[in-house]
């Protein structure tokens, strides 16, 4: 009876290999595992990755709404003490307030040099102005107001001057229009937001447009189209994922966020930390942790464009500012 079988063995790809053979290759196997350590799955491996790219790249930030009535000093210690370490900021404080229509150059030093010295960097300043205002003298000093910022940038610590999209609802910047959806309110709000690109690229700044569902530019495919028409390195986005659905597609929002990273993220500046849920008015937009955001898969995206951001707590009031901080920091460790 032919009894070699008994000497061999199948190895990892199924063949019939000799004992002696499959020996060998086990141990050079089990020896490479030892040098080089275990080999982790490929979501692991990429998981990993993402964490780690999360960790060197997402810096936390804060609006400075809630520390205005705070003197200057005082805010700034207080929001480096809470381990922010940016600010888009109104330029607005208890005891000094600079004004882009009245400007007073001494309290923009002021300003400046308090955020500094405190390690704050001033990421965005707050422009946010209808630029499709339908009343004419609004639309004037709006206008007047971003020529400021955009212009003086250096004076005011920083080249990122974000703003809203507009609306043409005549009695709310943040209310909806039927105009808002027409051709021509596109056109309009285009030929806006292309006159302050073309400042800002002539000044070496950067107008970042944060979108919103009941403004001009309310869903992925006006930001794209945005970006495709006016093609300047003046005009970039501020990335908020709360601000594109309606109340009927909260339950859809995951795909609906992945769509925006894919189609505009390589214009992302700066991004905002918020939430959103539903509300018989549509959507509410409270601080961060209190809505159905699903904020590691945020953070996961935001880590894969793999470039320094900050992300910035807004939608606060002061004695919230620690909850959503610790909230947005829990989620880092889900990544």
């Amino acid at each position: 009876m032919n009894t070699s079988w008994l000497n061999q063995t199948r190895g990892p790809n199924g063949l019939l290999m000799d004992r002696r053979t499959w020996l060998c290759a086990a141990a050079t196997t089990m020896a490479a595992s030892q040098l080089l350590g275990p080999v982790l799955p490929a979501a692991a491996a990429e998981d990993t990755a993402l964490q780690a790219k999360a960790r060197k790249n997402i810096k936390l930030g804060v609006h400075t709404g809630p520390y205005m009535g705070l003197p200057l000093a005082e805010a700034a210690r207080r929001i480096a003490e809470q381990g922010f370490t940016g600010v888009l900021t109104e330029y607005t404080f208890a005891d000094v307030r600079f004004d882009p229509l009245a400007p007073d150059w001494q309290a923009a030093e002021k300003i400046v040099r308090t955020l500094e010295q405190n390690g704050i960097e001033i990421v965005a300043s707050f422009g946010y102005v209808n630029v499709v205002d339908p009343v004419p003298e609004r639309r004037k000093r709006g206008q007047a107001r971003m020529a400021c910022l955009i212009e003086n940038w250096k004076r005011l610590g920083c080249a990122n001057v974000s703003t809203e999209t507009g609306t043409f609802n005549t009695e709310s910047d943040w209310a909806d229009a039927p105009e808002n959806l027409t051709e021509n309110g596109y056109v309009q709000c285009r030929a806006a937001l292309e006159q302050l690109a073309r400042m800002a690229e002539k000044a070496g700044a950067v107008v970042s447009v944060e979108p919103y569902w009941r403004n001009v530019i309310d869903s992925a495919d006006r930001v794209e189209r945005l970006f495709r028409d006016i093609q300047s390195p003046g005009l970039r986005l501020v990335m908020d994922p709360c601000n594109y659905p309606r109340k009927e597609d909260l339950p859809r929002m995951r795909p609906m966020i992945e769509d925006l990273f894919r189609r505009v993220g390589d214009y992302i500046v700066v991004a905002h930390a918020k939430d959103v849920a539903a509300s018989s008015e549509g959507t509410d937009l409270p601080a961060a942790g209190r809505g159905v955001l699903d904020y590691p898969h945020y953070l996961r995206l935001l880590a894969g464009l793999d470039r320094p951001i900050h992300l910035l707590l807004e939608h606060l009031v002061l004695d919230d500012v620690p909850r959503a901080r610790d909230y947005v920091r829990g989620a880092f460790a889900q990544l």
